[in-house]
């Protein structure tokens, strides 16, 4: 009886076509990211001169900590929403710190906004 009223719960929800766009895109983009910074970072320390490869390599572990985050996301956790505003915001201020100008490290707060809109009006859904 309780895997049914499981099911059944799980059927009401509705994650929408954003939502779950985005998160799609998550799951493809962080890994693809995080390897960039593992792999390759001396190519962005040229183009950041105040990058280090301490900077870059902590960049990289938030990458695959936003994968955890978009499981966590999909599977109705709060948690993972405000995990991925944290991450967001850390991300901003090294931006900053990186020299990409207040314009360049508000395009980061991109993904917030999706998220917060795309999980407002199904916030009753997340445990």
């Amino acid at each position: 009886m309780e895997y049914e009223a499981k099911v059944n719960q799980s059927a009401e929800r509705k994650r929408g076509f954003w939502l779950s766009a985005f998160l799609i895109i998550m799951f493809v983009v962080n890994p693809l990211t995080a390897f960039s910074y593992f792999m390759h970072p001396g190519a962005i320390i040229e183009v950041y001169p105040n990058a280090t490869v301490g900077i870059l390599y902590l960049l990289g572990l938030m990458s695959l900590c936003n994968v955890v985050l978009a499981v966590l996301i999909w599977n109705w956790r709060k948690i993972g929403v405000y995990g991925f505003y944290g991450v967001v915001a850390l991300a901003f201020v090294i931006n900053l710190y990186l020299g990409l100008g207040v314009i360049g490290s508000l395009t980061g707060l991109i993904g917030a906004v999706i998220v917060f809109f795309t999980t407002s009006k199904r916030w009753e859904y997340f445990a």
